[in-house]
């Protein structure tokens, strides 16, 4: 099987996770949710931005292992087919991005963390072998766009040989500037600007518009 984008850039909350985020997953698994809640509805409102959003998050999560992360994260609610679509695509000779405003450190310890080439995210150090609670890197709505950037350039890439799939009003800056743009299961905001728009509960359902 072949594909027309040699890059595809995946989103992670709402898009591969589905109906959640891994902050709130993570937050479920310990005991913050209505925190986490609260938060993302103030995000989603457009009563806080990203910056604050990071930095109130952050000190939730102090004193967490790297491995308690990844624990927490098992059995995160992902969509259908995502094993068997990420697959048929690094077969197919693409190489996987994994765009995301989340937290670095929880995406770098998602299962299906090695089909990717590189993940984006905010950042935050360790100290003696545990989460800081402290940002150490902040990553705005422009973040997406920046990191595939970077990465095109650094690979010799042309934005036009990559697709971008994402479901929220943070991929928008990206979907203006890749070569397609698919709506996936997303908001008003995301379709406003994609070139295909997707409702499935199935990624196998993406093959076709990447051929």
């Amino acid at each position: 099987m072949t594909f027309r984008y040699p890059v595809i850039a995946f989103d992670l909350d709402g898009t591969l996770l589905r109906s959640t985020t891994t902050s709130l997953v993570l937050a479920e698994a310990m005991g913050h949710s209505a925190a986490v809640e609260e938060l993302e509805e103030l995000y989603s409102a457009y009563r806080i931005d990203n910056y604050e959003f990071a930095t109130r998050e952050a000190a939730l999560f102090t004193g967490a292992s790297p491995r308690e992360i990844r624990e927490h994260l098992r059995g995160a609610p992902w969509i259908n087919g995502l094993k068997e679509t990420l697959t048929a695509l690094t077969e197919g000779g693409c190489t996987l991005l994994l765009a995301t405003l989340a937290w670095q450190f929880a995406a770098d310890e998602l299962e299906y963390r090695p089909w990717f080439a590189a993940v984006s995210g905010a950042g935050m150090d360790l100290s003696a072998g545990v989460l800081s609670g402290k940002v150490a890197r902040h990553i705005d709505e422009d973040g997406k766009l920046a990191f595939v950037e970077s990465w095109c350039r650094e690979h010799g890439v042309d934005l036009a040989d990559v697709a971008a799939v994402g479901d929220s009003r943070s991929d928008v800056p990206l979907f203006r500037r890749a070569g397609t743009a698919i709506a996936l299961n997303a908001t008003a905001d995301a379709r406003s600007v994609a070139d295909h728009v997707l409702d499935t509960d199935d990624l196998r359902d993406l093959l076709p518009l990447l051929r």
